[in-house]
């Protein structure tokens, strides 16, 4: 499978977090926030967007060896000299005015044309990917906050069968629900695990009704009203993290300490365990901030944080194929985030450049719209009807519609 071509306007450069590894976007800032481990990275300054600077014309003449002449002339002479090199002067003034008005004209044309070689000097923040004709969004709602229909650290998101629409902070333990309008309709809070942590690491809703949310040991399952139902709990080797549920109801989750994978039925009995889920396919992997999706069939769909590549393995966790290409530009992979499929195997991806789609072959089909304003994306999710929902670390719910369903 291949990413497909190369289009579009170049995407943001990438350095990596001290502290973390995790890739950040560079920006004309002093600093950055990673979004993964929440340092303050300085941004090195020699990436930093740098202004286009308008070319300086030295016009020289024609030598005339004044000083040859000032020997020969009379005072008379030297007084007509003079006259005769203002008036030089004067012509050579007006030549480089013009010369530098043409200059100035050149590239006012190159940057109202936002021609492509003055991409990587830009210091304003990319506007949204415009593609109409791909998606639109159709719902925008949320903020930072700490109020009903605001969020901080925003992470995961989820739709129920009606529509419902959840938010789940990651280290408040705070969860939100939304009507299918983007109002706000309740909130709760995760209890505290037997180590005293609320941190949430997945989130998911099944077709009866129930939200799984995953926290660290344990996988608390809901009914969409915020009852407590169970909590599935792991052994010592079992640390849950991305989760997804298939249409049968039976629930994926990665699990961390083996960078592996865990399922289970909406009872949480244990139904197959695999390990080295990545790194038994690829050993210059290493399984990072990895997210799992899963498909009408139960083909499982993975991403790792620090590759560039969409893993492909059957229902029982057997290795199927791959796709994606090493880079930032329209189709390519960097750091790919959150991942979630369709109704008809289109494959979604949260990488640096927004949301990134691709067929059931892994064929790069475009990017849905993306404000850069609104932040990072993080979370991604698809109802029944197809429409796609992410959240961004500033917040933000963003709902989308494909303008085609073909």
């Amino acid at each position: 499978m291949s990413s497909g071509p190369e289009t579009g306007a170049k995407s943001p450069r990438l350095f990596r977090c001290p502290s973390c590894g995790a890739a950040l976007e560079v920006v004309d800032a002093p600093s950055v926030t990673c979004k993964y481990c929440g340092s303050h990275v300085p941004v090195p300054a020699d990436l930093r967007p740098q202004k286009p600077q308008i070319p300086h014309i030295v016009i020289q003449t024609p030598g005339v060896d004044y000083s040859q002449q000032v020997g020969r002339v009379t005072r008379t002479g030297q007084r007509a000299g003079c006259i005769i090199a203002v008036v030089v002067l004067l012509l050579i003034g007006g030549i480089t005015i013009f010369a530098l008005s043409t200059v100035q004209t050149a590239v006012n044309s190159a940057t109202s044309g936002l021609d492509s070689a003055f991409d990587a000097l830009s210091t304003a923040v990319p506007a949204a990917t415009p593609a109409p004709s791909f998606a639109e969004v159709v719902l925008q709602f949320g903020g930072e906050g700490t109020g009903p229909g605001l969020f901080e650290d925003s992470r995961y998101i989820a739709v129920d069968g009606d529509g419902n629409i959840y938010v789940a902070e990651y280290d408040s333990g705070r969860l939100q629900k939304f009507d299918p309008d983007g109002r706000f309709v309740q909130q709760f809070t995760l209890e505290e695990d037997r180590n005293g942590n609320i941190y949430v690491s997945g989130m998911a809703v099944d077709y009866e009704g129930h939200l799984y949310v995953s926290r660290s040991g344990d996988i608390l399952k809901y009914t969409t009203d915020g009852e407590l139902v169970a909590a599935f709990s792991g052994d010592g080797d079992t640390r849950y993290g991305s989760i997804a549920v298939d249409a049968n109801n039976i629930l994926y989750a990665l699990n961390d300490a083996e960078r592996g994978l865990v399922k289970l039925d909406n009872e949480g009995n244990e139904l197959l365990r695999v390990t080295d889920l990545i790194f038994s396919v690829d050993e210059d992997e290493f399984s990072f901030n990895v997210n799992i999706a899963v498909d009408g069939t139960g083909q499982i769909f993975v991403t790792s944080g620090f590759g560039n590549k969409v893993y492909l393995y059957d229902s029982n966790g057997k290795y199927l194929d791959r796709f994606g290409e090493e880079g930032t530009g329209a189709g390519h992979l960097s750091s790919p985030g959150a991942v979630a499929v369709d109704g008809r195997g289109r494959v979604y991806v949260s990488t640096f450049g927004g949301i990134a789609v691709f067929n059931n072959s892994g064929i790069y089909l475009g990017n849905l719209p993306r404000d850069f304003s609104t932040g990072a994306v993080f979370g991604v999710t698809i109802d029944l009807d197809g429409n796609i929902y992410s959240i961004t670390n500033q917040g933000v719910v963003h709902k989308y519609r494909l303008a085609s369903r073909g």
